[in-house]
């Protein structure tokens, strides 16, 4: 036989599973061996070398089974019986507290469960003295045939920790033939000790030698019959032992008539050896001819070979774990019929369980099993003492029985992943997933399965703070558990993710350098961007920019990384930029994200009286900050040639006399759309700024043309077909605990604006354009923010007024309405889309839903908080789902400004570009043509009010002005056009 010059490295084929067929024509195939007895058949040695030349590969690309022997579940319920077993040994007169009893692992593969089986025996150790235990009351040995896996094992790093302090060592061992375990780290070998020896055999005693008998009772011939094996190939094999054939292997069975007592008699020439060596395996057979019924099955001796060895370096004494798939009770046997082998990757028969209990039996031994058929059997058998001594093990044994398979598990798990597959439901949302990830022991195999889910839904509403928390221990104990096996898995990445979203950089800088370590040359750039990322946020730039550096090693053009350095050096650098006015939108987006961004420090403040402005300041809890106040304070602030930027929130008339004298100074702006609460006055303000528009930045922000949640949201309406109509409604508490004299809008203009950003926030959903407005003014309005000044003026007490401000009433301040849109891709007469809406002041709440009802299904957006959640219902059979998005449009908004503002006051100095007024055609921020749409749209809701609900009818639909751009531009030229 020659060698084969390619290794073998598994098939997709065989990752699939199934049983090896009976050959029907074998005179048409290749004879690779003929009429051999089982347990002597070349497909051993086929075995052998599989599991020799794909080693460690057999389990990093999924052609062996080892989830349901390798997770964190099964894992932590064998420890639990160690414990106990080792309480009932260490009390014992006999035992030696000097000897630790040996935990052999039989066919450890990949060392995943040694891993796991260790860190679940680890929870135990604080408790040793306290439990009766000596310090070290075990040592935990990983045995392979392949000396591969050995290797690999004994250079992982996650078992280092337990190597170090001398709790696992290492062995090449044999099930089938050896009888001695020689100790790699120790450089001993095991021998008949004073401490019993606890086997783990997961999926090993089934890939063992095996024979096939059947019984006949009252037989004419032979009562006893064995089976002889044939195997045949579609096509001729020059290595006759190569491990490819098993999987392309054909079967033919017969059966040879014995005479169990001449099988025994080594004399004979038809004995058999094993029956010769080992009395019990005969007792086993007679037991089986004793039930009295026709009965076929699989004779397991390479485990009744293992058993003998071990309990002889047990000094007689052994417990073993057996999970396998198998045959629990004789009853399954009965009948005629040939051996079933199945085939994954490696080949495996169906352990005969109830085999290996009689042997215990015969041997003296006890036993207990999972008392249910259809599961993975784990079966524990003791021959080291009676019932009675061993009651601890036994008892635990016996109350962690419906945990011990994991079928629960793997069947809870698969059938979350079928309803995410599904479009998501109630079994799919985040807190039943923690809980499975829990009943997981935190296995990091799960956590992975659901790590999708996990980064999507770690917002609110899906998590409050308490759950956050509860979430970030579950992430660090997924990850403690993780042993690195298939290739380009990373538990840390994930976690780090889901930190980062959930805003914990401190934890999230933990988890992304792990993932950089785990392999320092391959590692993504974008895992050291992010670490860049939190090193920021918590202040620490230096180890920003070494991280940032390390990514431009990995790849020089990495674009992220490129403009973290920037972001970088701008918080090394921070723009300076003052207050002015201290409306709605500065208290509760603005300053939120100005105190945290390091960026850009606020130095001054600005508001009318000094009054307003000391108010400012202890509002906002600013620290070292000039306070400025009157026409005089506002023409010294504006003098300050180190301040580069002004936030300004103020009423848009008084914006008419306030940004030329700061566009004058030369001051880099900062407001909210709209630019003004009509177009003309818009354009007027836009006049005035275009002689500057080419050396300063000016950005409106509106929000809604910047979340990522609409981006997301817009994808599933268009797959939905032609939008049928929307309707969305607005409840927000505009009222301000602190009014100041900069932002007197009152009700009607609040809920104006409210009702503008939703029709904007249609348009990105949707795409269509605004033709019409209708609004009704409904409801107690006052001067002020909110409808308490009214009811004072009304004559209420304050004692009523605030019991009214505690209940819904219909009295509170509303728009209700309706509104057409057109879709500028369809022709001219194409019909409208007609939406309706309300919006209301609701003290002490927000509230914010969207639904676009669309030909083949409905999106419906709402928002809590700073989330927005998304569901999707399609037409029947397309399925629907739901996920939640971070609400960052503002974010977004505020980071074009920043960007920007680096680039016009830094740019030009890393470039050599000089800015002049008359060097390019005017330019502006999109968010400024936004603004002016916006204008437009505000005064048509205006007009609307003033004239009871009469519809407002723009000449041409309100359109995106950035449409007119490409991709990439953020800016626009302003055309005539866009002013009309």
């Amino acid at each position: 036989m020659t060698e084969s010059n390619t290794p073998f490295r598994g098939s997709g084929i065989a990752t699939v599973g199934g049983e090896a067929p009976v050959e029907q024509c074998p005179q048409e195939k290749f004879c690779v061996e003929k009429d051999s007895p089982l347990c002597d058949s070349i497909m051993w040695k086929m075995l052998d070398n599989y599991y020799k030349q794909v080693a460690i590969e057999a389990w990093s690309h999924d052609y062996v089974p080892s989830f349901v022997t390798s997770n964190s579940r099964l894992c932590r319920s064998y420890a639990k019986i160690i414990i106990n077993f080792l309480q009932d040994w260490f009390k014992r007169d006999e035992a030696d507290h000097q000897k630790p009893v040996v935990i052999l692992e039989i066919g450890g593969g990949h060392g995943r469960f040694t891993f796991l089986l260790l860190r679940a025996l680890q929870r135990y150790q604080k408790l040793f003295a306290s439990l009766g235990l000596p310090e070290r009351p075990f040592l935990v040995v990983f045995s392979d045939v392949a000396e591969a896996n050995v290797d690999f094992c004994s250079k992982h790093a996650a078992l280092k920790e337990f190597v170090d302090i001398g709790w696992l060592d290492f062995a090449v061992f044999d099930g089938n033939k050896d009888r001695e375990v020689h100790l790699v780290v120790k450089n001993e070998t095991l021998v008949n000790g004073a401490a019993p020896v606890i086997a783990i055999c997961n999926y090993v005693l089934d890939s063992l030698l095996t024979d096939s008998w059947r019984i006949t009772p009252g037989a004419a011939e032979h009562e006893f019959e064995r089976a002889l094996v044939s195997i045949y190939s579609p096509s001729e094999e020059k290595q006759l032992d190569a491990p490819e054939i098993m999987l392309r292997m054909t079967l033919g069975w017969k059966w040879r008539g014995v005479d169990l007592e001449a099988a025994c008699d080594p004399s004979k020439p038809e004995n058999i050896s094993y029956l010769q060596r080992d009395p019990s395996i005969k007792e086993v057979l007679l037991r089986y001819r004793k039930l009295d019924k026709q009965l076929s099955f699989v004779l397991p001796i390479g485990a009744f070979a293992l058993f003998r060895n071990l309990r002889h370096i047990g000094g007689g004494r052994l417990f073993c774990i057996v999970g396998d798939k198998g045959y629990p009770t004789a009853d399954e046997f009965v009948g005629l019929r040939d051996p079933h082998i199945a085939i994954h990757g490696s080949i495996s028969f169906m352990l005969n369980l109830h085999a290996i209990r009689t042997f215990f039996e015969c041997m003296g031994g006890f036993s207990h099993a999972t008392p249910y058929r259809d599961t993975f059997q784990v079966t524990g058998l003791w021959l080291c003492g009676t019932e009675f001594e061993m009651g601890r093990s036994v008892a635990a044994f016996l109350e962690d029985v419906e945990d011990l398979a994991p079928d629960a598990l793997i069947n809870w798990q698969r059938a979350a992943q079928e309803t995410v597959a599904a479009g998501g439901g109630p079994a799919s949302n985040i807190k039943p997933l923690m809980s499975l990830l829990r009943y997981s022991a935190h296995d990091a195999d799960v956590f992975l399965n659901f790590s999708n889910e996990f980064t999507s839904q770690c917002v609110h509403p899906y998590l409050n703070p308490r759950t956050e928390q509860d979430l970030i221990s579950d992430l660090e104990r997924a990850f403690a558990n993780w042993y690195k096996l298939k290739k380009g898995e990373d538990v840390a990445d994930a976690c780090g993710h889901i930190c980062m979203r959930l805003g914990r950089c401190d934890k999230a800088i933990k988890f992304l350098q792990a993932s950089a370590d785990l392999d320092s040359e391959r590692a993504h750039p974008s895992t050291y961007v992010n670490l860049a990322s939190c090193y920021k946020v918590e202040g620490d730039f230096e180890a920003a920019i070494k991280s940032c550096e390390k990514a431009l090693q990995i790849d020089p053009k990495y674009a992220q990384a490129g403009q973290m350095l920037r972001t970088l050096n701008m918080c090394k650098n921070p723009v300076r930029i003052a207050l002015v006015g201290l409306g709605y939108w500065t208290q509760y987006e603005a300053l939120p994200l100005l105190r945290r961004d390091t960026r850009m420090k606020i130095v001054a403040a600005f508001a009318f009286t000094h009054e307003d402005v000391a108010a400012l300041v202890k509002k906002a809890d600013l620290q070292d900050v000039e306070m400025y106040s009157g026409s005089q304070g506002l023409a010294s602030m504006l003098e300050r040639t180190d301040i580069q930027a002004l936030v300004v929130d103020v009423h848009a008339q008084i914006m008419m006399s306030l940004l030329p004298r700061i566009f004058a100074a030369g001051k880099h702006v900062l407001t909210r759309s709209p630019l003004q609460l009509s177009l003309t006055k818009a354009a007027a303000l836009l006049d005035i700024y275009q002689p500057y528009s080419n050396s300063l930045v000016w950005h409106a922000v509106e929000n809604n043309r910047q979340e990522d949640a609409f981006v997301e949201a817009a994808a599933k309406v268009a797959v939905l077909g032609r939008v049928t109509s929307v309707c969305f409604k607005c409840g927000t508490d505009t009222a301000l605990k602190h009014k100041f004299s900069t932002a007197p809008y009152d009700m009607k203009h609040h809920l104006s604006l409210d009702l503008m950003r939703c029709v904007t926030a249609v348009r990105q959903l949707t795409g269509l354009h605004l033709s019409s407005v209708s609004a009704v003014a409904k409801g107690d309005y006052a001067s002020g923010c909110s409808a308490v000044a009214s009811q004072l003026e009304g004559g209420q007490s304050p004692k009523q007024d605030k019991l009214k401000n505690t209940r819904l009433r219909r009295e509170y301040a509303r728009l209700t309405g309706w509104l057409t849109f057109k879709d500028p891709a369809a022709q001219q007469q194409s019909r409208c889309t007609l939406g309706t809406f309300a919006i209301s002041h609701c003290v002490g709440d927000n509230a914010l839903t969207y639904q676009i009802n669309c030909s083949k299904g409905i999106v419906k957006l709402s928002k809590s908080s700073s989330c927005w959640r998304v569901e999707v219902v399609g037409e029947k059979g397309s399925g629907s789902s739901n996920f939640a998005v971070q609400g960052i449009g503002h974010q977004n908004c505020h980071d074009a400004f920043a960007e920007e503002l680096y680039e016009k006051l830094y740019g030009s100095e890393n470039k050599g570009e000089v800015f002049t007024a008359e060097k390019d055609a005017t330019l502006v921020d999109i968010s400024i043509s936004g603004a002016l749409e916006d204008s437009a749209v505000i005064e048509g809701i205006l007009a609307s009010i003033q004239n009871d609900g009469a519809p407002a009818r723009f000449g041409g639909p309100v359109s995106e002005a950035s449409e007119a751009a490409g991709p990439t531009d953020k800016r626009l030229t302003l055309s005539p056009a866009t002013q009309a």
